[in-house]
């Protein structure tokens, strides 16, 4: 395993149970888990998984997600 390899999977790690925000600022639940290809979140007892590539980064307790508040149904599972 190399050096990134670690250093990226403790990233992810990092933003679980954090709130999810849209580009458009909308709460969208928080992060429960982490899978290889996707974050899953819950909002309300429902649960989406949403692809990292819309993981824009984290600061706080916030996840900041590159799509807006109403894309999210897309991705309910």
């Amino acid at each position: 395993m190399l050096d990134e390899d670690i250093i990226f999977a403790d990233w992810w790690d990092k933003i679980i149970l954090k709130n999810a925000r849209s580009r458009d600022s909308k709460e969208l639940g928080n992060v429960i888990a982490v899978d290889d290809d996707n974050i899953i979140l819950n909002q309300d007892n429902i649960e989406f998984k949403i692809p990292k590539s819309y993981v824009e980064g984290y600061k706080g307790n916030a996840v900041f997600l590159g799509l807006n508040g109403k894309d999210i149904q897309y991705y309910q599972s």
